[in-house]
C-alpha cells in the first residue's frame, strides 16, 4: 500500500463555482489543488469556514488551510481574481 504525502507544501488557490449558480467574484468555493476538497467558501469578500461538530468561521484574507483529505497546504490571497 503507498503511503501518502503528508509533507506540507504551499500551492495556490483553486476556484470553482458551484454546481447550481453561476460563481459572482464574491462567491466563491475554495477547493483543495491536490485532491478537490471543499476547503471553503468566499462570501461578501471573506472565507466562510466550516468544520465538524459546528464549528464556523468567517476570516480574512489571506488565508492558508491544511487540507483534512490529503494533508496539501493551501493558500488564498485575496477573494477577487
Amino acid at each position: 500500500m503507498p503511503t501518502p504525502d503528508t509533507s506540507p507544501r504551499a500551492t495556490q488557490i483553486s476556484w470553482t463555482g458551484g454546481a447550481k449558480s453561476k460563481p459572482t467574484p464574491l462567491n466563491y468555493e475554495w477547493r483543495c489543488t491536490r485532491c478537490d476538497k471543499l476547503l471553503g467558501v468566499c462570501r461578501d469578500g471573506r472565507m466562510h469556514l466550516r468544520f465538524a461538530r459546528g464549528h464556523e468561521y468567517f476570516v480574512g484574507f489571506p488565508v492558508q488551510a491544511t487540507c483534512r483529505g490529503c494533508g496539501t497546504l493551501n493558500q488564498a490571497q485575496s477573494p477577487a481574481r
